[in-house]
């Protein structure tokens, strides 16, 4: 396999927050790192006892989840824990890769050589990649765990909504569906914001050789109540500026706002700044759905109820 390849799954990991050793020879039940990935969240935690059950067991998976989210991330541990794991490892891009597409073609005849082809963004394949894929994976269906091909598949696009546009083949997402994990966004699980900023601003101080540094509480409340559209990806260049813009041990509040530039002030609330309207509805749906409950409300949402009262401040509910 060629090095840019064997690269390709190794590098979709790179986003982790924590080495993946870490995570080995914790309790079970304490799933606050998994693989690498953090989150005591109870969304993460879910996801994390999801994937742990089904992973090993994949023939075909689908990751959603907004960009930035962590799909790529995740992608990395359904290989790791994947039948396919000690096989040989194919990114298709959307490009005309030779060597990616005869990998398919062998496992549309049947070859039993295990291959795990990771499909960073679904609608980035043309059609007749999509086709490929599809005869591969058919082929592959009645194969022994292990053998032929995996295929973990990304998208940042409602599949339903790919479909509909003619983006993607419905028998492949179809397929690619038998096991499906979403990430949620940052801003659906804030309760992890603390420690992820934490972890990735020692891992910052590493990739720029700086001392350890910390955040300051009023540093640390801002990072909670700023939204995050861009997810992990964009709280990763933010932790990144902010410990390159630090002369102190301590990161204070001005070096964040600094580091946050012009976007700080995207928070959502009815003081001036803009509610993220969808996020407003899908919180009234859910209270409405348990008769006002917010401890139930929180439970429907997937968060604690601390962060869901965040969350009725935030958007004025």
């Amino acid at each position: 396999m060629p090095d840019a390849t064997a690269r390709a799954l190794d590098d979709a990991s790179a986003g982790r927050v924590l080495d993946a050793q870490t995570s080995f020879g914790r309790a079970r039940d304490d799933w606050r790192v998994f693989h690498g990935l953090l989150g005591q969240s109870t969304a993460m935690q879910a996801l994390f006892r999801a994937v742990e059950r089904l992973a090993p067991h994949a023939r075909a998976t689908l990751i959603t989840g907004g960009t930035g989210a962590g799909k790529s991330s995740l992608a990395a541990v359904a290989h790791r824990l994947g039948p396919c794991r000690g096989g040989a490892q194919i990114t298709l891009l959307g490009g005309d890769d030779r060597a990616e597409g005869e990998y398919l073609r062998e496992a549309a005849r049947g070859a039993r050589v295990p291959v795990t082809c990771f499909v960073p963004e679904l609608r980035d394949l043309a059609m007749d990649q999509q086709a490929a894929l599809v005869r591969a994976l058919v082929t592959s269906a009645d194969l022994a765990p292990g053998d032929g091909l995996h295929v973990i598949a990304g998208t940042s696009v409602e599949p339903g909504d790919l479909i509909a546009r003619n983006q993607v083949r419905a028998d492949l997402v179809y397929r690619l569906g038998a096991v499906r994990f979403h990430v949620p966004a940052l801003d659906e699980r804030r309760d992890d914001i603390p420690g992820l900023a934490t972890t990735l601003l020692r891992d910052a101080c590493r990739r720029l050789r700086l001392v350890d540094k910390t955040w300051s509480s009023a540093a640390l409340a801002l990072l909670e109540d700023r939204r995050w559209p861009g997810n992990v990806r964009e709280l990763r260049n933010v932790v990144l500026r902010a410990a390159a813009l630090s002369d102190d041990a301590v990161i204070a509040v001005h070096t964040l706002r600094e580091a946050c530039g012009p976007d700080l002030e995207r928070r959502a609330d009815t003081g001036g700044r803009v509610v993220d309207e969808g996020e407003r509805l899908r919180v009234l749906a859910a209270l409405a759905a348990v008769g006002g409950n917010k401890s139930a409300a929180a439970v429907k949402l997937g968060v604690s109820r601390r962060a869901f009262y965040r969350m009725l401040e935030r958007l004025g509910a």
